[in-house]
């Protein structure tokens, strides 16, 4: 199999709370390069702007330090004192304006950075009760919005990142059925998806569908490793820690497809820190990518193509978790 680029979210790296603890403390920077540098295997970095870019030359420097390199820049466009009743969707103009400015000044540094790809999970786009929004109005909304951003620099990338709750009850771009409608709406090359497994999971999918139907129209520009219970919670747990064979199947499947950009990370460090945490995600996925690799892609792929056989398949499969005599 081929080498695979591995990447992490800077924004793991500092302060993690929920509404019930802090989990991890406020850090500057500095002191999350310094702890991602230690994770093996780690290449990239997906910076949060604005958050790690106010100083774009001196953020560029701190990354060549270390000997990183900037994978994606992520904008935040889900704060509340401007996107309580929505971002790129919003009915307030003003609002709207706000987060395609944020994104059009992220394409701008992230061409700067060698990165070429911006990436936001449009979280403010969504509503919680029945009667709360225009339907017609806000996804109007959004996909001018987003034609807005895409047409401000089409040599960078924009990968939205679809997610079905949180904050909200419901959020507008909820699965990847709704990524590949704004897709067609858009007709804008430069526009795809950062599939974010633990979502795709939440989302009641299979990920290694969603991932071939994204690749199938050339959508699929990023992936964030985690894994989730599938509850409709965002866990964010480490890579096949739940769905071991869906992971297994995915990797497969990016491996048949081709896919060729990051394998980025996004893991909730709760109870170890985040060096640990995204050491044994990387270590899982490669342990993984070794197993199929042992079994031999084209051997499953052939029993996959084999109507009526899920008995040899998984007879098969099996026969990596336990020594036989």
């Amino acid at each position: 199999m081929k080498r695979w680029k591995f990447c992490v979210n800077a924004g793991f790296f500092g302060r993690r709370r929920d509404r019930f603890t802090e989990y991890q403390p406020d850090r500057s920077l500095e002191e999350k390069l310094r702890l991602i540098s230690q994770v093996n295997g780690i290449k990239g970095v997906e910076l949060k702007y604005p958050f790690d870019l106010q100083d774009v030359q001196f953020t560029k420097k701190l990354l060549e330090d270390r000997g990183l390199v900037c994978s994606a820049v992520n904008v935040d466009i889900k704060d509340a004192a401007y996107f309580r009743h929505g971002a790129l969707s919003a009915s307030n103009k003003d609002a709207r304006n706000r987060a395609i400015e944020m994104l059009k000044q992220a394409m701008d540094i992230a061409a700067e950075l060698g990165a070429n790809l911006v990436s936001t999970c449009p979280l403010a786009d969504g509503y919680d009760y029945p009667f709360q929004i225009d339907y017609g109005d806000a996804w109007g909304y959004f996909i001018d919005s987003v034609i807005q951003v895409v047409s401000y620099r089409e040599d960078v990338k924009l990968a939205l990142e679809y997610q079905p709750h949180e904050p909200h009850s419901k959020i507008l771009l909820g699965d990847v059925g709704k990524m590949l409608h704004i897709c067609a709406e858009v007709e804008k090359p430069n526009l795809g998806a950062n599939l974010d497994i633990g979502h795709s999971f939440a989302a009641l999918e299979t990920p290694a569908e969603s991932a071939t139907l994204l690749a199938s129209k050339d959508r699929l520009f990023y992936i964030h490793t985690n894994d989730n219970t599938g509850d409709g919670g965002d866990w964010d747990m480490i890579s096949g820690s739940v769905h071991f064979w869906h992971w297994m199947e995915l990797l497969l499947v990016l491996d048949k497809i081709g896919y060729e950009g990051w394998l980025g990370a996004d893991i909730a460090p709760k109870t170890i820190g985040p060096v640990e945490a995204f050491d044994i995600n990387i270590r899982m996925i490669q342990r993984m990518l070794k197993a199929i690799e042992q079994m031999g892609s084209d051997k499953i792929l052939e029993l996959v193509r084999k109507e009526g056989n899920i008995d040899e398949t998984y007879d098969f499969l099996s026969r990596l978790l336990v020594r036989e005599d």
